[in-house]
């Protein structure tokens, strides 16, 4: 007689974000139970079999995470837009991305999981010396050298960050761009990095660099938000005017400082990863609510 088979069982950090809400449906579509590290429960849009509430920047507060996982995908990281430094204490990247992804790490080596998954950002050759990007690739550096089998996703820029042209447009009748708008990239949608981060758990590469299909400039992607949004007009701020705002703003906060950073620097160099995505921006605009 067959033994009963016990479900797999996989840890994803950063289970409330938007691509680690698709992580755990992708999981769960295979098979593999889901326990969902989070900060705050109410804040997840999925149903994950177990929910571990815990703030990764804690080694404390993480202990046992891991106990009786099989994977781990970590899709945790400081968020890429400003926060208020008075109301959100010890955001940066340094504290989030690279800290405490390493005290996760610690309980995954701990708990002896199969594979330890990690999503980073593609670019690391371009814009290394940001703090944005040495925070990524830091850990990422950590992870490879630790005495468990890993692999890391590089994706480039993701749908729901360039939402916010639409947000932008909606709030203002206006779209701002940094610069000429002439930088490219390839923007790939939540779904298609959370396919990729899954089927990775069973493969044999380490290293994953991935974009979406099509490659547009800055310019063509506020024109395809200014055509959704009626036609509003799309104005080209000066690079130097940014960099003296971001001067200014580093007062408000070291974090807010480092994401102007890495958005000037976006605006100014093409970053095209490997097509790996199916999905196309246009349809997603088309499929937001309010956007049709």
């Amino acid at each position: 007689m067959a033994k009963n088979l016990v479900p797999q069982l996989a840890l994803v950090a950063g289970a409330s974000g938007s691509i680690g809400n698709h992580v755990i449906h992708q999981l769960q579509e295979r098979g593999i139970r889901v326990r969902a590290l989070v900060r705050n429960p109410d804040k997840l849009t999925s149903s994950p079999e177990e929910i571990f509430v815990g703030n990764i920047q804690n080694s404390n507060a993480i202990e046992g995470v891991c106990s009786g996982v099989n994977y781990v995908i970590s899709c945790a990281g400081a968020p890429l837009h400003y926060v208020n430094k008075f109301q959100t204490k010890g955001v940066t990247f340094h504290s989030i991305d690279e800290v405490g992804n390493l005290n996760l790490l610690k309980e995954a080596v701990k708990a002896k999981v199969k594979r330890f998954g990690y999503l980073s950002t593609f670019g690391g050759r371009f814009l290394g010396r940001l703090e944005y990007i040495r925070a990524h690739e830091s850990f990422a550096a950590s992870l490879t050298d630790a005495n468990l089998n890993s692999f890391v996703v590089r994706s480039t820029i993701t749908f729901s960050t360039l939402r916010s042209l639409i947000e932008q447009g909606t709030k203002s009748k206006k779209i701002s761009i940094v610069g000429t708008g002439l930088a490219k990239t390839n923007p790939i949608a939540e779904v298609d990095v959370a396919k990729c981060l899954v089927n990775a758990l069973h493969g044999k590469d380490n290293e994953i660099d991935i974009g979406g299909p099509d490659i547009y400039s800055y310019g063509e992607l506020a024109q395809i938000a200014s055509e959704k949004l009626g036609d509003i007009p799309i104005k080209f701020s000066l690079t130097w005017r940014e960099q003296i705002k971001a001067g200014i703003r580093r007062f408000r906060g070291s974090h807010n400082f480092d994401v102007d950073l890495y958005r000037l620097a976006l605006s100014a160099t093409d970053i095209i990863a490997p097509t790996w995505g199916t999905q196309r921006l246009s349809d997603y605009y088309e499929s937001t609510t309010g956007l049709s």
